[in-house]
Order: C-alpha cells, then structure tokens, then sequence
C-alpha cells in the first residue's frame, strides 16, 4: 500500500499536517472507522471477545500518566492532567464517571464475565502479540519527545473530528442499543463505554486537544515524521484491536 507522505523535507503547516494524517487515514481504512460500535455479534461471541481482551492486562490508560510525565509545557501539561482524570476516572476527584477500566468492566460483566474471571484473566500473561503492541505504545509515550507522544492521539481521538463521523457513530450506538435491549441486558451500563468515547462532548475536547497540540508544537520534520510513523503504525494495527 502506498502511504501519503509530504512533499517536502520541510515542516508542513499545521492544518496541512493535519490534513495528510486524515488523508492516511483514508488510505489504510479506506472510510471505515477506527473505534466503531459492532454489531451483529451473539452475546456468547461479545463474551469470549472481551475475554480475549482482558487477557494479559488491566485496560488501564497509564500511557496518559507517561504523556503526563513526558511533557515538559507546563500549560499542556495541566490540560493533560485533565485528559488525564477524565481517562482515569472523574471519581477520583469527586466527579460522577468512573475510569474507562471500570466502565469497561461492566460491559464485560454484562455478558457473562464476572470480577473474578476478569482479574484471573488480567493477571494471566498477555499473547506475544498483544505484549509487543503494549510494549511498543507505551515506549512511544515514555521515549518519544512528548509532541509525538501526545500527536499519537491524533490515530483514536482525532476521528472524531472527520466530517460525519459524528452522525455515523451515533446512528451506530444507537443501533448497538437495540441489539443490547433485544438481548436483555442493562443497555445502560452495556454502552457506558462505548457512550464516553461518543464524538460528543468529552471526547471532541479530547480530540481538538490533540489537533492543538499537532498544529502548534509538531513543527520540525523530525517531530512530523514521528508523529506520521505513529498513526501508520496504529492504524495497520487495527486487525489486533478486540471489542
């Protein structure tokens, strides 16, 4: 597959980098989305998938906590901080959503798995695969200079800021919430997840954050080939992705 590059060993504008990830996107994805809502699947598939995702690990963002760490920016750092409660739970500051781990939990739970089965699976070793691709995220946001680290976002997040993805997602969940109701479990506490990463409220921030932070400080070749190789990297990486 022939990959967009720029067109000069210079730094892109901003807004021009911006637009040749997005053109990336359109090439490896060929317009289907990274994080959607699937469905079509039996509540026995939805389970043994999300065994196969707990496996090995706790789901937990502690790669925000290295881009955290990483930077260097006081003013990106506190809004990082932010991203960083909103991913870890708002709970923890008082606030009503739970970490993401958590919510991620009870969908499991829905379908089958319990808090016992979850944490035998966490604490079980992860695929060779899976190791790799967790080793490799978080050396990224630990290692690289932190404008790579927190362009990586730009791969998940920055959909949500393509045209359309917006009524596309929505019209999905919403989908995903008959199929949920049809098999009788609480559809509430079944999206919770899925809800949060809604191209809506929180998340758009999250994402407009990301992009600020790309047109902004990702100004060097060096930097735009890092964050570039990054979102390749992620994107081909799609198949490895579970529920």
């Amino acid at each position: 597959m022939a990959v967009a590059t720029p067109s000069t060993d210079k730094a892109l504008p901003g807004d021009a980098f911006l637009d040749l990830l997005e053109e990336i996107r359109g090439e490896i994805l060929g317009g289907e989305m990274l994080r959607k809502p699937i469905s079509g699947m039996t509540p026995e598939q939805i389970g043994a998938s999300k065994r196969k995702k707990h496996l090995g690990g706790d789901a937990n963002h502690r790669f925000e906590g290295e881009r955290y760490l990483n930077c260097t920016d006081r003013t990106i750092r506190r809004m990082q901080l932010r991203k960083l409660v909103d991913e870890g739970g708002q709970t923890s500051v008082g606030g009503p959503t739970p970490s993401h781990p958590t919510l991620d939990r009870w969908h499991s739970m829905e379908f089958g798995l319990t808090e016992e089965e979850i944490n035998q699976l966490e604490m079980t070793d992860p695929s060779p695969e899976q190791l790799i691709i967790l080793g490799w995220w978080v050396h990224i946001q630990r290692n690289s200079p932190w404008q790579v680290a927190l362009g990586t976002a730009m791969a998940g997040e920055g959909e949500k800021r393509v045209p359309g993805r917006t009524e596309r997602f929505i019209q999905e969940l919403d989908d995903l919430k008959r199929e949920y109701a049809a098999m009788g479990v609480n559809v509430e506490r079944a999206i919770a997840l899925k809800t949060e990463h809604a191209p809506i409220g929180v998340d758009l921030e999250h994402a407009e954050f990301g992009a600020n932070v790309v047109r902004r400080y990702v100004n060097t070749p060096e930097l735009q080939d890092g964050v570039r190789n990054a979102f390749i990297m992620s994107l081909q990486g799609r198949g490895s992705r579970t529920f």
